[in-house]
């Protein structure tokens, strides 16, 4: 194979390197290059050593870390994060890359239109590996988001892997059908659950194509109930803070011997007492709130035991009356009817749980047939696993403080029953490990597409827009490259084994980078001297 152009310049470099007083016709010799090449040669590398640094370059090891260096920039951050072409420029000319790299803006463009053919290469060539295994099943959520045209969002939310990412000029149910992955297949990966909005285009999809219940999003619900009632007393609270301070203004403007009137000190008495109030009101809100939030669980929170429709609509009473009174003094007939709508998703929302169960029955058939296991796991084993699994994900001190409390409470009966001391070490991690693997497989809320939507929102602000190639692109490198704490990207998540790293696969095709213009108007070494020599 001939070598390259740079390869032919590293070898130049490299003799002139170890034998410092060597002429032309002696590296030719040595090299095997014409000596008119060995010239440009030296040339082009006299015109590369503008900084101290510039030598490392020049050797194999130095030009080797540059291309990653370069491609590493662009990938992560021309193409991951939408940062701009010329201020990629800018950074490579700030850290002296100009005459080792073709820095400008044009260029890197093309660069980043290389990167991204070889990241579209990749997914090709992991999809011509095979088509994906047998799984299952998983529990999707689908939603739309818009930047003009709505861009459709179906996800397997236990992995985050994303079954369809693609801008549509309507989200109807024919075309929400029509953008189903390819290697869908019924048999081989039911859909066990399906979360939404309620839109339904999707909820007709979900129980017509993917076989699956649809169940409303507990993280839409919750917002639509507790809005109109926070916002009234978000907005009472302003106006009452709003009025004691200019009522306490106009009375530090009255001289202290003049008394106030009656009306006035009625006033100013009303206003100091209402703050206090709409705290407590306020207080009482949260707190009711977040007991609805607490009781949508497979599991109660009092007791380390299953929890189905009937109990979970008990539970529930309480917390909503107190809303429904509050909502007689704020929100009005909005929150009433937030509140009535809420009650009839109810039936919705617990369907998940009744979903879950017989996948969570059918798994565990898969894995013992004794009935004396099978009730442990259920009974024990699964309640401390989910609430251990919710203490971890959630971010709010309250909610967290008593996600570990019932978590710890689940842990007692786990430890005093007999077959947790009998198992095997082995056994038991296994068992723990399949408990891990079951209860993520529940959701919800399809909060993880939210946070795509929001993500596709940058990318379109920071690039003012995206092509079907570029977004593309995007869904490719949210599969195979974003990484969880634990490492392990969507795609691995969702069938189960690792795939090659994305990022040094599209490396491993760059062994050159492009090569920075000469320009015809640089000014020539001794161009001054010439001059004056000549005059």
């Amino acid at each position: 194979m001939p070598l390259t152009i740079r390869q032919r310049s590293q070898q130049v470099a490299d003799y002139i390197q170890t034998h410092t007083a060597s002429t032309i016709a002696t590296i030719a010799e040595a090299t095997g290059l014409h000596p008119s090449s060995v010239h440009r040669h030296r040339q082009g590398l006299s015109r590369r050593q503008q900084y101290p640094e510039s030598s490392w370059w020049e050797t194999a090891v130095g030009y080797s870390w540059l291309v990653r260096l370069v491609i590493a920039v662009v990938y992560h951050f021309g193409i991951k994060h939408s940062v701009g072409a010329e201020s990629l420029s800018a950074f490579f000319k700030a850290i002296h890359l100009e005459t080792q790299v073709g820095c400008s803006p044009t260029a890197l463009r093309q660069l980043k239109h290389r990167v991204e053919a070889e990241i579209v290469a990749y997914e090709a060539a992991q999809t011509d590996a095979g088509p994906p295994p047998e799984g299952t099943g998983l529990w999707g959520g689908a939603d739309e988001t818009f930047f003009g045209l709505p861009v459709l969002v179906m996800m397997a939310l236990a992995s985050g892997f994303i079954l369809t990412e693609v801008e549509a000029t309507e989200r109807t149910y024919e075309s929400w059908q029509q953008h189903l992955p390819r290697w869908w297949d019924l048999s081989r990966w039911p859909c066990h659950g399906a979360v939404s909005d309620g839109a339904k285009a999707w909820i007709k999809l979900a129980i017509a194509d993917l076989g699956g219940g649809s169940m409303a999003d507990v993280f839409h619900a919750l917002r639509n109930l507790g809005r109109p009632i926070g916002q009234a007393l978000g907005r009472q609270h302003a106006q009452v803070t709003k009025q004691r301070d200019a009522l306490e203004e106009q009375i530090n403007r009255t001289p202290s011997q003049v008394p106030l009137s009656p009306t006035r000190q009625a006033q100013w008495e009303d206003l100091q007492t209402q703050p206090p109030r709409l705290q407590a009101d306020q207080q009482t809100y949260h707190d009711a709130l977040q007991q609805v939030s607490l009781t949508l669980h497979p599991f109660t929170l009092q007791q380390p035991q299953w929890q189905l429709a009937e109990a979970m609509t008990t539970q529930l009473e309480a917390p909503l009356h107190t809303l429904t009174t509050l909502a007689t003094t704020y929100g009005g007939k909005r929150a009433q009817s937030a509140i009535t709508t809420f009650q009839q998703q109810l039936p919705a929302m617990s369907q998940g749980i009744h979903a879950w169960w017989p996948w969570v029955t059918h798994e565990l058939a898969q894995q013992s047939q004794e009935t004396e296991v099978q009730n442990w796991v259920l009974m024990a084993l699964l309640p401390w696993l989910y609430w251990s699994q919710q203490a971890e994900k959630t971010r709010r001190a309250t909610l967290k403080s008593r996600y570990q409390q019932a978590a710890s409470d689940a842990f007692d009966p786990l430890i005093a029953a007999p077959l947790t001391l009998q198992l095997s070490d082995a056994d038991l991690q296994r068992w723990v490990q399949w408990g891990q693997w079951m209860c993520t497989k529940y959701q919800r809320t399809s909060s993880a597409i939210e946070g795509r939507n929001g993500s596709l929102a940058l990318h379109h602000h920071a690039a003012r827009g995206f092509s079907e190639h570029s977004l593309h692109v995007l869904t490719i490198v949210h599969k195979f490259d974003l990484k969880r704490p634990d490492g392990t990207t969507a795609a691995q998540r969702l069938f189960g084994h690792p795939f090659p790293d994305l990022f040094e696969s599209v490396l491993s095709t760059f062994t050159e980078l492009p090569r920075p213009r000469q320009s015809s108007q640089s000014p020539q070494p001794n161009l001054w001297q010439n001059q004056l020599a000549s005059a």
